[in-house]
């Protein structure tokens, strides 16, 4: 149901507005400026001000909303902005674009205070925090120092031009690739949009949206077989022995091959998120959130072999880092490249094991949906787009569909 308003005429006074109050609506037009009305909510008792009119850039009687009680200091005040609002529309100008015009023009010469650098760690305080998770702000911390400061740190924010990003965007492809670029410009656009709204710059100057964003050529993922696996955890036990990078690196990846983790749930476990009594691993900060991972018996002993050696160093991780027991370890890359290698199998990368668990999942006919829960997917189809059948299951399939045919 349409609020009513109850309507009355009565010249404007300060005393009777600043005390006005009642259980409805009501709609007060002014007794000396002709179209001049206030209207007072009930529910929030609030006293906004109008200008109806008919500007002839428009055509037909439309009601300007010249602002709330709060905006102005006294009676006077309002009947002077509305007089100055009636001339210009006797003159043929629309007031609100002239009013919008002129918050631009402050909101540009208010950007011209504010630098890049000093902005960016006040939306990390403000937003990033409240809405992102830690790993996320790491990350656009990250993002900021590589790609977003060295161009634009010491810019004032209305320096930054379309031109500026479009040049920023093409350097970062070639440095990078399309997909890293892409998450620069995203954090860029996130970042200009706060600033909108906290007006240090105009309303729809964002110049991150004059760019096309790029896509990297599709990744086929390399998929181990049985044979790919065997080879691979042959070399891993040959690695601490044969090559610079440590135990802990070529047991983590163990660890990666044998739960279908993302490297970095691993890299980054912590002694208090593994369960071993339970068999689960209570992952609070994945990429998907909070989730738990079922452990395979296979794996039970690495872990808890991992578990026994960061204890008596006295690390909260799992796998710590072999020169600061305080950090987690870092060389997993280094380590999988070389099992790769020595097992003499093509380069993949070390996320490819993720699809390779979920791949043989598939091909030997486990339950997609425990898959899905396995894998830490929020949707199956996720999970399906991670599963890669062999050439020889396709094979198989469609030599099936023939054999059909020719029953």
């Amino acid at each position: 149901m349409a609020d009513t308003w109850k309507c009355s005429k009565r010249e404007f006074k300060d005393y009777w507005i600043n005390t006005l109050s009642s259980d409805v609506n009501l709609q007060i037009a002014d007794g000396l400026i002709p179209g001049l009305y206030l209207r007072y909510s009930r529910r929030t008792s609030q006293i906004s001000f109008f200008l109806g009119c008919t500007p002839k850039t428009i055509g037909k009687r439309v009601n300007l909303f010249m602002g709330k009680l709060t905006d102005y200091d006294s009676v006077a005040t309002i009947r002077e902005k509305a007089k100055a609002w009636r001339n210009l529309i006797l003159c043929g100008q629309n007031p609100i674009d002239n009013q919008l015009a002129e918050t631009r023009k402050q909101l540009v010469e208010e950007s011209k205070r504010f630098k890049c650098a000093e902005l960016f760690p006040q939306y990390m305080d403000k937003y990033a925090t409240m809405y992102k998770k830690p790993r996320t702000q790491t990350t656009n911390w990250a993002q900021y120092r590589l790609y977003l400061s060295p161009i634009f740190g010491n810019k004032y924010m209305h320096e930054i031009e379309e031109q500026h990003v479009l040049d920023a965007y093409a350097s970062w492809v070639k440095k990078t690739s399309f997909s890293t670029a892409n998450k620069a410009l995203s954090l860029m656009s996130n970042f200009w949009n706060w600033c909108e709204t906290y007006k240090y710059v105009p309303r729809k100057s964002n110049p991150c949206i004059c760019v096309k964003k790029g896509s990297n050529p599709k990744f086929v993922p390399q998929i181990l077989d049985a044979a790919g696996y065997k080879a691979l955890f042959a070399s891993l036990d040959r690695g601490p022995k044969h090559s610079k990078g440590h135990a802990r690196s070529f047991n983590a990846i163990r660890v990666l091959a044998l739960t279908g983790c993302r490297c970095s749930e691993i890299k980054d476990l912590l002694i208090s998120d593994v369960a071993l009594n339970e068999k689960r691993l209570h992952l609070h900060d994945s990429k998907t959130g909070a989730r738990d991972v079922m452990l395979c018996d296979a794996v039970i002993p690495i872990l808890k072999k991992a578990v026994a050696e960061a204890r008596v160093l006295g690390s909260k991780y799992v796998f710590p880092s072999p020169t600061n027991k305080h950090k987690s370890i870092n060389d997993i890359h280094r380590a999988f490249q070389w099992a790769l290698s020595d097992a003499k199998l093509p380069h993949m990368r070390i996320h490819d094991l993720r699809h390779s668990y979920i791949t043989l999942g598939a091909n030997t006919g486990q339950n997609m949906m425990a898959m899905r829960d396995a894998a830490g997917h929020s949707r199956l189809s996720t999970t399906e787009g991670y599963s890669h059948l062999s050439d020889s299951e396709t094979f198989t399939a469609v030599n099936n569909i023939a054999a059909k045919i020719f029953e």
